[in-house]
């Protein structure tokens, strides 16, 4: 259980992204549009961080909607995937060096697009089938049982983040010692949610710690850079695959072209995580963090 402080300013805190949220739903038409789509998915995300910071037991059917939400986000995940793989084409199609390589990029945007429109008739049926719970709820007065924590605010802020840093920032020096797609586009999901949270955590410092939120961003960027196109990378080598099994020589080797460009791309943006997580760790964390709260610095000197 929050000390009572606390919980009052999650509370404020789920107010205001409950209501972005539900604003960005309101929108007819919401899921057939890519900015949109994208800014719902953000808005979840961020709801969801703060759903993780409440008590459970304070806030009846809170397991059911942080289930749903989770869903929802899982929902719009292909679609937005494939937006950004379209857009990288459309600025690849305007560059083209010759007439060969356009035509190239043109066949991978029919291909692209087609499984867009796959992508978003499967998202359309699942969101018909996906019930949000009356998200409402999350607004009633919770039962907050005594006895509270008996914590300052800033501890207890201190509780929620210390585990967070160390599940995003703790194994950024394996990931930076042997490339793994997957483990770190898990990682970037990790340091959003930390970023998340320290902003639903705002009201507990006297100002947010911009630095720290900043390396969050710049983190999270780079490897969003990284999955976008290890993933395209992905395709193209599929496509390269099928292309050559149906004897289609010409196509695959331009196809095997932009992979080999992707590949370059994706290795640079691996080399700019290797560089920037170097100075990044729970520790560098606590040391910018707890000072930012007015507590003790992890040596245990005060600011």
């Amino acid at each position: 259980m929050h000390p009572a402080e606390l919980a009052i300013l999650l509370h404020r805190a789920l107010e205001v992204r409950l209501a972005a949220l539900q604003a960005l739903l309101a929108v007819e038409g919401w899921a057939s549009e890519e900015e949109p789509l994208h800014q719902v998915r953000v808005a979840t995300r961020r709801l969801g961080a703060v759903l993780d910071l409440l008590d459970p037991e304070a806030y009846p059917g809170h397991k059911r909607q942080r289930r749903a939400l989770k869903r929802l986000v899982d929902t719009l995940g292909l679609p937005r995937e494939l937006d950004v793989h379209a857009a990288w084409l459309e600025s690849r199609r305007h560059t083209a060096s010759d007439s060969v390589q356009g035509a190239v990029i043109e066949h991978l945007q029919e291909r692209v697009d087609r499984a867009r429109i796959r992508a978003r008739r499967t998202m359309h049926q699942e969101l018909e089938d996906l019930r949000l719970p009356d998200l409402d709820r999350l607004l009633e007065v919770p039962s907050l049982p005594a006895p509270f924590q008996r914590a300052s605010l800033q501890e207890a802020a201190w509780a929620c983040l210390a585990p967070r840093a160390e599940t995003a920032l703790g194994d950024l020096a394996a990931l930076a010692a042997r490339e793994d797609a997957s483990a770190l586009h898990k990682a970037r999901i990790r340091i959003k949610k930390l970023r998340y949270t320290v902003e639903a955590l705002e009201g507990t410092f006297s100002a947010l710690p911009e630095p720290v939120l900043k390396d969050l961003r710049a983190l999270q960027t780079i490897l969003g850079e990284y999955h976008d196109l290890a993933a395209l990378e992905t395709l193209l080598g599929t496509e390269e695959e099928q292309l050559l099994a149906r004897d289609r020589r010409l196509l695959a080797g331009g196809v095997g072209a932009l992979r080999e460009e992707t590949s370059r791309l994706r290795g640079a943006a691996f080399d700019r995580f290797k560089a920037f997580a170097g100075s990044q760790g729970p520790a560098a964390f606590a040391e910018a963090v707890r000072p930012a709260l007015g507590l003790p610095g992890p040596e245990g000197t005060h600011p």
